[in-house]
């Protein structure tokens, strides 16, 4: 069985880091992972500009290469998460200034994906949480920028959204037919059990956090389902998302139950990885 992840992240300030999480994935047969940037004071990146953003950058293309040298196929992706709009509105930055921010980070976004320095932009979307109108909307926009980006680019697109099931898939589906990018490039990152539902009947591909892949998640044969940890890579946060290694450790127990099947296991972790991130199979 080979084993992916198809949306982490990797903190080596703080946590443990793009090498020793690639080593023990690696030896517990996992052949790929999809790191996503987290956003730049998350690093120790605090200032309010762009060249946060180019450190960051910097900080995951590196990471990438220290996973890649454990064998593993690795894309990155890197963008303006809704967290952060939150974050620097609380900071005091006025919307005006966050704007110019904003575009300034997608020339930078432009201009790697130019460079092949990442392989896609994420995580973009709006809040699962609480949060004013004007950041609900601001974060929106933030998004319908980077699915435009990722249609030109034919690149894949890490979606952070709230979990409302019909109206969050069809939402998606709308967005993605008026801007003109396949739902296979629109990723619903940490779909619950019922977007993933609804996901899979607009066609939408979504990754499914191990964390709550139990029998019932587990036993849909899924046609454009992934899976993920979610692992943030921050000691001072337990158990807020699962460990890359904890995925072989959830298939491997359902596959025994017969829940799911040795077929059904490949496509989640490799056809689907495969067909989506454009990357080589093991």
């Amino acid at each position: 069985m080979f084993y992916s992840d198809a949306h982490l992240h990797v903190n080596p300030m703080k946590g443990l880091g793009a090498d020793r999480i690639s080593k023990k994935f690696k030896s517990k047969g996992g052949w790929f992972i999809s790191i996503v940037s987290l956003p730049p004071y998350h690093y120790g990146f605090n200032e309010v500009n762009v060249e946060s953003y180019k450190k960051t950058l910097d900080l995951i293309t590196r990471e990438a290469v220290k996973a890649k040298e454990h064998e593993l196929e690795v894309v990155k992706f890197i963008g303006f998460h809704p967290a952060e709009i939150d974050n620097y509105y609380k900071l005091g930055v006025k919307a005006d200034k966050l704007l110019k921010l904003i575009d300034e980070v997608f020339k930078l976004i432009e201009q790697a994906l130019r460079d092949n320095l990442i392989d896609g932009i994420g995580e973009v979307g709006r809040q699962h949480y609480g949060t004013s109108p004007e950041r609900l909307v601001f974060s929106e926009s933030v998004m319908i920028r980077a699915l435009m980006l990722a249609r030109d680019y034919d690149v894949p697109v890490q979606l952070h959204l709230e979990q409302g099931g019909l109206a969050t898939a069809y939402s998606i589906k709308l967005l993605a037919s008026n801007i003109g990018i396949s739902t296979d490039k629109t990723i619903m990152h940490h779909a619950n059990f019922e977007t993933a539902t609804w996901s899979e009947l607009y066609d939408i591909v979504f990754t499914a956090p191990v964390k709550y892949f139990d029998e019932k998640y587990a036993s849909n044969k899924w046609k454009h389902c992934m899976m993920e940890s979610d692992f943030i890579d921050d000691p001072s946060r337990p158990g807020v998302s699962a460990y890359p290694w904890e995925i072989p450790e959830v298939i491997d127990k359902l596959v025994e139950k017969q829940v799911l099947s040795e077929e059904q296991a490949y496509r989640i972790l490799v056809d689907n990885v495969v067909k989506t991130f454009k990357v080589k199979p093991p």
